[in-house]
């Protein structure tokens, strides 16, 4: 594992376990393009669950019960978007649904693979003889996976056990954080009724939750030519619900620190909410005098307002103080080309196309140059 690194980590940034919730958003805002469907016009009322838009890639399902108020613009990731808006009428209801089966080995193959489809939440591939789990949270002082294995570890045993046997998978791994040491213990004493499960507890190191960084540390060769089915962590606690419920997934668990944020939380919010929102209701800031950066503080993007809305893309958010420091020239150390997991050399440009956005080549540099920044251009 040469080619990872350990960061420093600041402990005032670090969320707890503990989950908090945001489920009942007065409003919640639903992405809308042109060649886009739309079921429904304004006024009309919408079921929690209902197809609200559909396109060429997926359908748009409401997370909430209520009335199409009509459209308005938000930000979606950096840009500003037109979405539908639906005002929460709080009962949360929803159709009746038949047939769920109570325990998921009675699913076969094909009837996981149609009910992953058609909700279109879990983008996976399950070809493959040798199944990999991944519950490292990926960036520094995320803690969704973490969470969620200390509150569903025996669901998400559950749905790996299911997948293994139904698959006629040969291996399987879930893939954890050897420092996590409450979600360490709760594990060993809970997967030996499930051997077939092997647990893999693995360093604290930058960037191993990537993909195709785990697989690369974790997967022996002789293993990756009867093919991997990978899946993160979320994806099977999506899949269990999936399984479960027969409905598609509205619930999501993001991180929310940052320098500014006095007391950093894990938050499950309805997917469609805004963050402006979010940040009222939750989340206590120390000045306004901030910056908004989505999906990680090495890894992640800034965004212009807080008018945004959580996408199931959306894993953190950081609320950090204005950073005005220049960058130097670059005095050719070449730290971010030796530290790069990838083999990329920001400095040339060389093998761009294998860049995973990972952040070290900033992190690590001494003229603090921003190579995402450099890359973009």
């Amino acid at each position: 594992m040469a080619s990872l690194i350990r960061i420093n980590k600041n402990k005032k940034l670090e969320a707890s376990k503990t989950v908090y919730n945001h489920l009942s958003p007065d409003y919640i805002y639903i992405p809308y393009k042109k060649d886009d469907v739309l079921y429904f016009k304004t006024n009309d009322s919408v079921l929690k669950d209902d197809i609200v838009i559909s396109n060429d890639k997926n359908n748009i399902y409401s997370s909430v019960s209520g009335k199409v108020l009509g459209m308005t613009k938000m930000f979606i990731n950096n840009e500003e978007t037109e979405v539908v808006v639906i005002e929460n009428d709080f009962k949360e209801k929803t159709k009746k649904i038949k047939g769920v089966k109570k325990h998921l080995n009675n699913y076969s193959k094909e009837e996981i693979l149609s009910l992953v489809s058609k909700f279109n939440f879990v983008d996976c591939d399950f070809s493959g003889e040798v199944i990999l789990v991944n519950g490292i949270d990926y960036e520094v002082y995320e803690n969704n996976k973490s969470a969620l294995i200390k509150k569903y570890i025996n669901e998400i045993l559950e749905v790996i056990d299911a997948l293994f046997t139904i698959f006629n998978a040969k291996k399987s791994f879930l893939a954890i954080k050897n420092n996590d040491s409450e979600n360490v213990d709760l594990l060993i004493h809970h997967i030996g009724t499930y051997p077939n499960i092997d647990l893999k507890m693995l360093p604290d190191l930058y960037p191993l939750g990537h993909k195709d960084i785990l697989k690369k540390e974790l997967i022996m060769p002789k293993d990756k030519q009867n093919g991997i089915m990978y899946f993160d962590l979320i994806d099977i606690y999506n899949i269990y619900n999936i399984l479960k419920r027969q409905r598609p997934v509205t619930e999501k668990y993001i991180t929310i620190s940052g320098d500014l944020v006095v007391t950093p939380k894990v938050i499950n919010v309805k997917i469609g909410s805004s963050l402006k929102d979010i940040l009222v209701n939750n989340i206590k800031l120390k000045n306004d005098n901030y910056k908004i950066i989505v999906n990680g503080l090495l890894s992640g993007y800034e965004v212009p307002s807080s008018d945004l809305i959580i996408t199931k893309e959306i894993n953190s958010v950081f609320i950090n103080t204005v950073n005005n420091d220049v960058a130097s020239n670059c005095i050719n150390c070449g730290m971010c080309h030796t530290k790069c997991p990838a083999g990329v050399d920001p400095r040339t440009g060389k093998n761009k196309d294998k860049c995973i956005k990972c952040g070290i080549c900033t992190y690590v540099c001494p003229a603090k140059i921003n190579f995402k920044k450099v890359f973009k251009k």
